[in-house]
């Protein structure tokens, strides 16, 4: 925060930096920000936290230059003023005695203030390539002159937790190996129609005809009937893709131009699978930053993993982030998940070849069990998104057939608009296929007027 510029949103002018932090060590939340000193404390200019509209990346954006305040005409920052702690450079010890290192940096939310943790240099737990360490936020600080005492119990929350989880990785990482060569032949067995399936769930039938467009065949493509009505090494063209989701061959000519479902898969993969193992993170420690495409972070270098910070993770969608962040790839969680069942396992097994050769058995079972519940989650949340995609990309479309309702009536007809109604009467009367199915997607050739809706919108000035 130190050295940022202050821009009023309403001129867009830059006209103050942030100069220091206030800080309220009794309930350990940041009040705001200094940008003047002034004379005297009590004439001190700040920036209250209630006044900020944004912290960026560069800058603070403030509504107007009046969210600048006189100190003393706000009661509890001016009391924190008057106490002059400086937290830079500040001691932090324990009141056992123990020494966590000399203050750099705090890490708060920006909504509420609360002080989560410091970042502190040197110290009992110093990072031996960086020299730094997460200090977690306790409920109580007392900043002195020179050192700020926290309680004892913040070095026990510093001490990484390291279980019997991690160990059974280590042994069991060799079976994991050799149980995914067995689920890999596994998926291979699949037949013309599930490849089908799976390719539009995870990749939307608009987006392959899209990618097809204009791309040139690697391979021919043969109709159900026998005859081929695409040639290797012919440009794709709209008629050669409307002949092939004819014959429900869109997901053939996909991956005949070079679509690839297996990268999107992974994709999809990881992320399924950070969703459901992110827990596997907590007690570790955080080896990067870990922030969002905005630059808000979710967990900072050096800071132990708790509950709170998983749910900071989902609530961003940066589960996958955070597990790499502690050393854990999406696969690496699996193991441990795997490892962890293993372990059980095996803790009754003696140590000859026979019951060795049960274990690796017994754990192939529940690794395929898992791929297998793993791939009905991605299957049923691809259909879901693919289906939400496809409503929104209808809306406001006009359909090229009638749609009925299951007593014949008309839901729509030919070229009225799909609406939310529309949308909603189809779900209800199982036709919502059908209404998605019969959109009308080219470019419509009418005037200005035609296009106008018989009222004015709402929401229209």
């Amino acid at each position: 925060m130190l050295g940022k510029p202050v821009i009023a949103y309403d001129t867009g002018e830059k006209f103050e930096t942030i100069n220091d932090l206030v800080f309220d060590q009794v309930n350990n939340v940041l009040l705001g920000f200094l940008v003047d000193e002034g004379g005297w404390f009590s004439s001190a200019r700040v920036l209250p936290l209630d006044q900020v509209q944004a912290i960026g990346a560069d800058a603070v954006i403030v509504p107007t230059k009046d969210s600048i305040a006189i100190a003393n005409t706000i009661p509890e920052i001016e009391a924190v003023l008057n106490y002059n702690n400086i937290l830079k450079d500040t001691r932090i010890m324990t009141v056992d005695g123990r020494d966590l290192g000399t203050m750099v940096d705090l890490y708060f939310d920006d909504q509420t203030g609360k002080v989560e943790g410091y970042e502190v240099s040197g110290g009992l737990f110093a990072d031996a390539y960086s020299g730094r360490s997460f200090v977690p936020a306790p409920q109580t600080i007392r900043i002195g002159e020179d050192v700020a005492f926290i309680p004892s119990e913040t070095a026990d929350l510093m001490e990484e937790q390291i279980g019997g989880v991690r160990a059974a990785m280590q042994t069991t990482s060799v079976k994991v190996q050799e149980l995914a060569q067995t689920t890999s032949g596994k998926l291979q067995d699949v037949g013309r129609s599930a490849t089908a399936t799976l390719t539009n769930a995870i990749v939307n039938p608009d987006e392959q005809r899209s990618f097809v467009q204009g791309k040139i065949l690697q391979k021919s493509l043969q109709a159900p009937n026998g005859s081929y009505f695409a040639m290797r090494g012919q440009i794709v063209t709209e008629e050669i893709a409307s002949t092939a989701e004819s014959f429900q061959m869109l997901d053939d000519l996909y991956r005949a131009t070079g679509g690839n479902v297996s990268e999107r898969l992974g994709e999809r993969m990881g992320g399924v699978v950070a969703r459901m193992t992110v827990e596997q993170a907590e007690g570790r420690r955080v080896k990067q930053m870990v922030q969002t495409d905005d630059g808000y972070i979710v967990a900072a270098i050096g800071q132990i993993v708790t509950p709170h910070v998983i749910e900071r993770a989902k609530t961003y969608d940066r589960e996958q982030a955070l597990l790499g962040a502690v050393g854990l790839s999406t696969t690496g969680s699996v193991q441990t998940k795997t490892g962890a069942i293993a372990s059980n396992v095996g803790g009754n097994l003696k140590s000859n070849a026979s019951n060795a050769g049960e274990y690796i058995k017994e754990g192939a079972g529940a690794v395929w069990n898992q791929v297998q519940e793993t791939a009905n989650d991605i299957q049923q949340w691809s259909k879901n998104e693919l289906e939400e995609r496809r409503i929104k990309g209808a809306l406001g479309r006009p359909v090229t057939r009638v749609i009925l309702d299951r007593g014949d009536g008309v839901i729509l007809n030919v070229n009225e608009l799909i609406t939310h109604q529309a949308v909603e009467m189809s779900r209800q009367e199982g036709v919502l296929d059908i209404l998605l199915s019969s959109v009308h997607t080219e470019t419509p050739h009418i005037s200005l007027e035609e296009m106008r809706a018989p009222e004015d919108g709402k929401a229209a000035l």
